[in-house]
Formats: structure tokens, sequence, C-alpha cells
């Protein structure tokens, strides 16, 4: 008798045969088995080796490439063989996902050219001899080329409503843990604080619906526990709008933002492709013939687009772009002829043709003063792109009572090469006082530009209100009579410059802003930053800073001095800082020297500080400080230490993560906002992801958060280290996530014993040659195929291991194993 050894060995010698007959041709191939059987093998099936071009019918996961720009990773395509040939098939779902015009796509769904078990193919290459269809089999790629009257706009990135992922129903804790002691000496007398406390968010989810609710925990409190803030949302992708019920702050590009108990719906522009968020104005220009116009900025191409003859405009240019970008229009005959467009991007412009708004109604909800305040109030402002480069803007603000009204309407002004400009005037009336109407009027203008690559004014903002003039902030105040946060503003000036120095490899940024108000003091404050690195000599990527800052408000006056030394050590040794400020509010000095690295698992500093008086009255204060952070797959830990001879304090916190579904609990880092969550179903423990700190838990469940809403993204199973006996086929998952959801992939891992099996039927022959294997996991995951006397090595084997062994054009076998004991698995029965 043959060693299973000798003939797994030679069966291998076969397959390898196999594949270099099949990498020798590339026409149509049928295998003749009599090259096989003059070895000495009889019962052969390769049937499923029959195909083209090497590349076979069925399912495969591959890169969509269109017109040299990449569309999607791992999108599933489908093959099938029609005239001897490989095809790729055109369902209507590939279709559907591709940037085709209603033209080409209505043109191309007219009739099938094929029909196979997964529906219709259509003859998508066949439309128009100018679309070429290739698949690069080395690397996996489907590439198309579609002439651009064909294509519409798109975002490779951005996902249409019809293909966004609502995710599953579940329950969230997002919690923050805080531990602090500290102890104190001052005038004979000593003090200490022992406190825990703790904040977050609790809730769930049903369907597309999210509820959430926000909570805050404090023994030392009047309320030991309390809920902040209870709400509700969804998405609306038609609108590109999001829709908020419940305890809110209202949404406004023109009103002061309040604190009421209603509903708000407002335009998200993060639901739309990045080439119509923000604001981008149009290009115009005119072409001789059929021609491509490429739009650049700083040799970087921003947009492409083949235009006929005559005039041509571009809207959807990317709203970040700013400044001056050149337009270059190559006619059919070869001809260039080149100008150059100013785009500037300010708050309140909007995209011509386009429309944003916001939608605030309910009833407010003041939580503080002698008087609750439960007016039912509407607020709503808008902004429409009337053209290219005029935009208005407009609003309106009031209670229901009529007690209080707001309006205002504005201007968004492009100005070219001069920059951008906004203007809009408010109109306010308050009867809140029965003896004496307020009226007043507010008036702002906001202006930005860009000046050249390397300096940038990116806002100065201007406001002044009359003295009658009030917000609905302010008319809540009154109302409730909680005078002490009364503030009726009358100017506001903001400013915010930067400036890059090459040469000097300096960056200088300035940033101030000063509010005078007809019934308080005023405040003010600015910051300006000088920051260089050192590219050469001993102090080499040394980072030094420079800082001014000013702060006055109503009860508080300081000014800052600050010198910020970096000094990098090469290699792994880490850096040491030196920080040397002077705060004018207690007439201060501080020095710092601290060493930070990297180890223990995480990130550490230990340093020393000294503090004293700026004449040195007084004694000299000396501290030694220490930190350590790290991320964790549950969540974040920081701990700080820091001892003086009149103070000592530590701390402690650890903020994480539970999400609670029916595939069980997985634990995992915080997730901020109402951002969305990925649960990776891995079936074990310990599984880990490339780039991420997450690993799956004691439950199999692995927790990535804060993945992007309504973009595509791919994250990566570590599939390098893996726990013993673990297999994944697949490791690339990819989401398409909407606003808070909980997404749920399952890796379908294969756990268990890997060992060398042979399958006999029950009629004591064995499965054919070639014959295929199939894990029956839902997913029919192929996972082996059989050689010589029924001899294959499967993977993940365990007590209730189901395989299915395929055949010919419809034989099959099921395969249970039952154990795992390798003298079991020296014969096991396929029925």
């Amino acid at each position: 008798m043959r060693s299973p050894i000798f003939s797994m060995t030679r069966s291998v010698s076969y397959l390898l045969l196999i594949g270099s007959i099949v990498s020798s041709y590339a026409d149509a191939v049928e295998f003749n088995t009599s090259v096989l059987q003059s070895m000495g093998l009889e019962n052969i099936d390769l049937s499923a080796f029959n195909g083209d071009n090497e590349q076979f019918a069925g399912k495969y996961l591959a890169d969509i490439e269109l017109n040299e720009q990449n569309l999607y990773y791992n999108h599933p395509i489908h093959f099938y063989i029609k005239d001897n040939e490989s095809r790729v098939c055109f369902t209507s779902e590939l279709l559907s996902d591709l940037p085709l015009s209603s033209e080409l796509r209505s043109g191309v769904q007219k009739e099938p050219s094929h029909t196979t078990d997964i529906g219709n193919c259509y003859a998508f290459e066949e439309y128009d001899p100018a679309i070429l269809v290739e698949y690069d089999e080395e690397k996996q790629k489907l590439k198309l080329r579609i002439p651009h009257a064909y294509v519409v706009d798109f975002d490779s990135y951005w996902i249409p409503p019809s293909q966004r992922d609502y995710g599953i129903s579940g329950l969230i804790l997002d919690y923050n843990l805080l531990q602090t002691f500290s102890h104190s000496k001052n005038n004979g007398y000593s003090y200490s604080n022992n406190r825990f406390s703790s904040y977050g968010v609790m809730g769930f989810n049903i369907g597309r619906f999210r509820f959430r609710t926000n909570y805050q925990y404090d023994p030392n409190a009047t309320k030991k526990f309390e809920r902040t803030q209870t709400y509700a949302f969804t998405d609306i992708g038609s609108l590109n709008a999001q829709l908020y019920v419940g305890e809110l702050r209202s949404s406004t590009n023109l009103f002061e933002s309040v604190q009421f108990k209603g509903a708000t719906l407002f335009t998200d522009e993060n639901m739309m492709p990045n080439y119509l968020q923000g604001y981008a104005p149009q290009i115009s220009g005119t072409a001789n013939s059929t021609a491509i116009v490429t739009v650049r900025q700083y040799s970087n191409i921003i947009k492409q687009i083949q235009v006929p003859p005559g005039p041509f405009t571009i809207r959807n240019l990317p709203s970040y772009i700013s400044g001056i970008v050149t337009v270059t229009v190559e006619e059919s005959d070869g001809q260039t002829h080149e100008f150059e467009v100013e785009l500037s991007s300010v708050p309140f412009l909007t995209r011509p043709g386009a429309f944003r708004y916001n939608v605030n109604i309910g009833e407010l909800d003041s939580r503080y003063g002698r008087n609750k305040v439960r007016d039912k109030f509407i607020t709503t402002d808008g902004s429409y792109g009337l053209s290219n480069t005029i935009s208005v803007n407009g609003g309106i603000n009031y209670t229901f009572n009529r007690d209080y009204q707001a309006y205002s309407l504005g201007l968004g002004l492009n100005l070219n090469f001069l920059g951008a400009l906004s203007f809009d005037i408010t109109r306010s009336e308050n009867k809140v006082d029965p003896n004496k109407n307020l009226s007043g009027q507010s008036y702002r203008f906001n202006y930005a530009k860009r000046f050249n690559q390397n300096t940038s004014l990116n806002l100065v903002g201007y406001r002044f209100s009359s003295r009658e003039y009030t917000t609905l902030n302010n008319y809540v105040d009154m109302k409730s009579h909680d005078y002490e946060q009364l503030q009726l503003e009358k100017n506001r000036l903001s400013l915010s410059v930067s400036q890059y120095i090459p040469d000097l490899d300096l960056s200088v940024t300035a940033t101030g802003s000063k509010s005078t108000y007809w019934n308080q003091k005023s405040n003010s404050y600015y910051n300006i930053s000088f920051s260089k690195t050192i590219n050469k000599g001993l102090f080499e990527r040394t980072r030094v800073t420079f800082n001014l800052g000013h702060n006055r408000s109503r009860d508080y006056k300081n000014n800052t001095v600050g010198l910020y030394v970096n000094i990098p050590l090469g290699n792994d040794a880490g850096n040491i800082s030196y920080n040397n400020s002077y705060n004018g509010g207690s007439e201060t000095i501080s020095q710092q020297l601290t060493y930070y690295n990297k180890g223990l698992g995480g990130n550490y500093s230990v340093g020393v500080s000294m503090n004293n008086k700026r004449d040195f009255s007084g004694s000299v204060d000396y501290a030694l400080n220490a930190n350590y952070n790290t991320n964790l797959a549950y969540g974040n830990f920081n701990s700080n230490v820091s001892y003086s001879d009149h103070q000592q304090f530590a701390s402690a916190s650890f903020n994480g993560s539970l999400t609670l579904t029916q595939h069980g609990l997985a634990t995992h880092p915080y997730v901020f906002d109402d951002s969305s969550r990925l649960i990776v179903d891995t079936d074990v423990s310990g599984v880990g992801f490339i780039g991420n700190s997450a690993k799956s838990n004691i439950f199999g469940l692995a927790g990535i958060a804060n993945i992007p809403d309504y973009t595509k993204q791919t994250y990566l199973i570590d599939n390098d280290n893996l726990p013993n006996n673990v297999d994944i086929p697949d490791n690339v998952l990819e989401t398409t996530s909407t606003k808070g959801a909980i997404i749920y992939r399952d890796t379908h891992a294969i756990g268990g014993e890997k060992a060398l099996v042979r399958i006999i039927l029950p009629n004591g022959e064995h499965p054919p040659f070639g014959a295929t294997i199939y894990r029956e996991n839902g997913a029919d995951t192929e996972v082996g195929m059989i050689a010589d006397n029924g001899l294959t090595y499967l993977a993940g084997l365990n007590n209730k291991s189901t395989f299915i062994v395929k055949w010919g054009l419809d034989q099959s076998c099921k395969l249970q194993i039952t154990s795992t004991d390798l003298a079991d698995l020296s014969d096991v029965m396929c029925q």
C-alpha cells in the first residue's frame, strides 16, 4: 500500500502539471485527461479548469478601474463562458454601481446577452466600440475605458443612498471613567480630595433610527447621576439631510444656536460626493472642437472632462480648491490653449444652483434662571447659489407668541482675485418687557483671501449690533431673569492669518477676536505663533516655537509668553522638550524639562518643573511629573502623577465603548459624538487588524470605532498573526456606513485542526481527482480539491465541520466531521 505522503506528493506534481498546461495557452482550454491517465490515474474530473485566458466562470473579488481612476476595491464580479471565451457578466447590479449616464445604462439593459444562475448578463462592451473592457488577472483588476460622454461625475469613495449600510440593531454605551486624588498643604492646613466621576452616551439602534442620551455621574454633585440630553436621529438620503428629534441645540448658519426640545432638519454635506461639498465656483470657456479640458493647480490634475464644440461649463469642482487654477483646452487637432481662473472660498457661498438649509422647530428649553422659558419657536435659514459670483442667504427666527422675531438677509460675493466677501443684516424685535419693545439691527460681514500658496487670510469677520438688538438667547435670559448671563453685544471683530516662509522653514499663524458689549465689559483674545524646524547641524529636526497670547474677559485678564523646544534624540531614543512660559495673570514663570518615549506597550514621559514668581519673591516650587498612556483594543488608558512639597496629585482615566447585539458583546475604543462603529465577528478571540488596535474579545467580536460615514472604507484583518488553528480566507472588510450605525461583518473564520484526510464514497470508491471541496457555512467557501485516491488537505476541522464535495455537472456528496482524532480522519465517508 502506498503511503499517504507519497500519494500526496505525486498528486501535487499532477496539479503543477495542470497549472503549467493552463499557463501555456491563451485560447480556450478543455483538458484531455489522457495525459494524467497515462500516469496511472483513472478517476479524473478537470471540468473546473475548462475556460479561457486563465479566467474561469464564477465569482471573483476584483478592483475596478474606470478611465485610470480607481473606483472600487475588492468588488464582486462574475465571469461566464460563451463561445469558448471567458467574459465579464455585467449584471444590472454591477451597472448600477458604475457612474454611467442614464442613456448608456438604459441602452445596455434593453436585452440581455446571456443568462446565468446569478441572473442576466448584458453586453456592455458591445454597446459602443469605444468601450473597452480588460481584466488583469495578475493584479485582479477590471479595467474599463469609457468615453467621457457616457460617464457622470463620481467620487470613488462616495456611497449613493441605495448602497448605504444602516447596520443592525443593538445597545451602545460610550463611557469615560476618571479617578483623581489630590493632597495639598497651605498655611499649616492639609486638604485631600478623592473623586470618581464618569460621563458618556447610552443608547440603542433600531433599523435606520438611532436613540441617544448623554449622562454625567459625580457623587459630589447635587444630582449624582444626571441625564443631560436625549435625542434620536436618522438621515434622509434623497435630501442629503439629517433629521434630529429630542433635546437639541439648533442648527443654524445665521443666528445664534439655542437649546430647545423639538426637531431639526439640516443639510449634511458629508452625504454628498466630495465634488459637491462646500462652495466652488464654475469655470466657463469655449472649445473649437471636441476637446479635453483639464483643470490643474500646482501641476496636480483637479478635473478632466471631454466637452463638445462650443461653450462649456465645469460645475463640480472640489470645495477645498482655492486660489489660481490653470485650465487647458486640448482640441481634437492637437492644439492647446490655456487660461487662469481665481477660485475663492468663504462661508455663506454656495455652489451655483445648490441650496443649503437648516430648519428647527420646537420649544425653548432654558435650564437656568428663576423662570423656565418654554416658548414655542421656529428658526430656519438657507443659502442658494444664484450664479458663479453671487449667493443669497436669509432666515427667520421667531416665537409663536410673537414676543420675539428676527429676520436676516444677506449676500455672498465671489470677487475673484480680490477674494470672497459675504454680508448680511438681521433685524430683531423683542417684547419680553411689556413696558418697552426692543428693536434693533445687526450688520455682519466676512472676508477671505488666499494671496498665494503660502499666505492665507483665512477669515476677517466684523459684526455691529445696535443697542436694542437682541438674540433669541438674550430673549431667554431676559424672560428667565438670568441677567448674569445676559450679554448685549455691540461689536465683534475676528481675524485669522497664516504665513509659511519656505526659505526659513518658518510658519507664522495669528488668530484674534475682540468683542464689546452694551451692558458689560469687553472681551479680547489673540494668539500669535512662530514655529521653525532646524534642518542642519547638531540640533537637526529640532522644532522651536515662540508664542504670544492674550486673553481678557469680564473677570479675568492674562498675557502669556512662551518658548517651546522639542529635540528628537534619533531612532527609538525618544525626544526631549523644554518649555519656558510666563503667565501674566499669576505673574509666575514656569519651566519644564520632559523626556518622552515609547515603551511598556504605550507612551510615557517623565519630567521636572520649576515655578516661581517673576521677581523670585517667595519660594520656588519644584515638582516631579510622570505620564503614561496607551491605546488598547478595548479603549484608551491615561495616567498622571505629580509630586511637590506643597501638593501631590494622581489621576487615572479610561474611556471605551460597549456594543451589544444579537451576536454578542463587543468591547472597543470610544466612539465620539454620533459616529459609527464596525463589529467584526471572528468566532475566536485574539484576531487583530492591520493599522488598528482593535482585537477580538472572548466572545469572538472585535470593534472598530469612529468609522467614516457615507464613504467606502476598507479594513484588513492581520492574517500573519492569527491565533493557532484559525484561518480567515478573505481578510478584506468593506464598509459603507451611515451616521451612527452599528455595522456588522462576519469573517466566516475557519477554526479547528488541520489534517490530511482521505475521502471515500459509500460504494468504497473515491471522489474523482480534481473534485472541488466547499465548506458548508452559508457562504459555501471553496477550501480544497481532491487529489489521488481521495486525498485532500483540510483546515478548520472540528466536531461540527461540514463540507460538500462537487464534481461533474451536478454530482456531489456531504462530508461531516465528527472527530478530530487523526486516526478517525484516515478514511472519512462522504454521503
